[in-house]
């Protein structure tokens, strides 16, 4: 029998699994917009996020000379294949120190809630009878899982584990540090998102699916080569069968 032991949802809304994300935003230079309507139309402004205080829960965005109107605004962030959107409350217009060098600097309220998303163009690939990606996972209170990759994409994976999964990591924090092996011996390291897990009783494993917040550019680029050579092999597999 096979229960679901996590509905897999699009929603952070643990205010340290909010930060996370934030920190990966400003950390790994995600690409930032600040989204309006005007006449029902949807508009997109670029912006940078150049700070963060957890203190206050107020993060600094750069608009780059662009006027941003006291209120609510929407926001959203890509990066990696992976969508993120939120709305927050902008309450001041200038940076900490309100220096000449500051006059596009605005200062917004952390968010409450961030819905994310894959984007479309993102490639999942399965790895069954294909090459072996070991997984390590490294939750809070020192405790370190390993696993085996069941398919991959430069978004997410889902990763298999011996036994319960929950009681293994004994309800840590749903967000963790993720270690990849890869194939070719490289490592691939990032801070994951798990949103869902399944245990298979009569089996005695666990499926974990998750999201990366934030890959740097070089474990994105290794990502892409290994499922691009992956999809040249399915290619060429159907290639041959039509002969």
């Amino acid at each position: 029998m096979t229960k679901l032991d996590a509905q897999i949802d699009n929603d952070i809304i643990d205010l340290k699994e909010i930060l996370e994300v934030m920190v990966a935003a400003l950390n790994q230079k995600w690409d930032l917009s600040c989204l309006s309507m005007p006449k029902k139309r949807l508009s997109s402004l670029p912006v940078k996020l150049i700070d963060l205080n957890a203190g206050a829960r107020e993060m600094t965005v750069d608009t780059q000379g662009a006027e941003l109107a006291i209120g609510t605004h929407f926001f959203r962030a890509q990066t990696g294949g992976m969508s993120y959107t939120f709305k927050t409350r902008l309450i001041k217009r200038g940076g900490d120190k309100d220096s000449p060098d500051e006059t596009s600097y605005y200062q917004f309220k952390y968010p409450n809630l961030i819905r994310f998303s894959q984007l479309r163009d993102s490639v999942r690939i399965g790895l069954d009878d294909w090459q072996d990606i070991q997984a390590s996972f490294f939750m809070e209170d020192a405790i370190q899982l390993q696993g085996e990759v069941v398919d991959i994409s430069t978004t997410g994976t889902k990763i298999k584990f011996e036994k319960d999964f929950d009681t293994k990591a004994k309800h840590s924090n749903s967000i963790a540090d993720c270690q990849l092996l890869l194939p070719d011996g490289s490592l691939v390291l990032t801070r994951t998102q798990i949103v869902g897990t399944v245990y298979d009783e009569a089996k005695d494993i666990s499926y974990v699916r998750c999201k990366y917040l934030g890959l740097n550019q070089y474990d994105e680029k290794s990502l892409e080569l290994l499922i691009s050579e992956r999809v040249d092999e399915l290619d060429h597999a159907k290639l041959v069968g039509l002969r």
